[in-house]
C-alpha cells in the first residue's frame, strides 16, 4: 500500500477518484494527520505558527566550530 497526496483543482477530477473509491481500488482519507507546516495535510493557524516561529527564534544556539566538533563526533560514532 502506499499513500499518496493529491490537490485537485476540477470537479471532474474529484468525481474520478470517487468513481475509483467506488470500486474499491483506492481509499480517499480525509485526514493524513500531519501536523507539520513542512509536510501536506491540515493547515496551521496564524496563532500557532507565530509561536512555532517565537520558539525557534528563543532556543538557545550554538557556534558553527560547535557544531562540527559534534558532527565529528557523531560521524566517528556511526563509523
Amino acid at each position: 500500500m502506499q499513500t499518496l497526496t493529491v490537490q485537485l483543482t476540477n470537479d471532474s477530477a474529484l468525481k474520478a477518484l470517487h468513481a475509483l473509491e467506488d470500486k474499491h481500488f483506492i481509499k480517499i482519507v480525509k485526514s493524513p494527520g500531519f501536523a507539520s507546516p513542512s509536510l501536506p495535510g491540515k493547515e496551521m493557524d496564524l496563532q500557532a505558527f507565530e509561536a512555532w516561529i517565537s520558539n525557534a527564534e528563543n532556543a538557545p544556539g550554538f557556534s558553527l566550530k560547535e557544531a562540527k566538533s559534534k558532527w565529528t563526533l557523531k560521524k566517528k560514532q556511526l563509523q
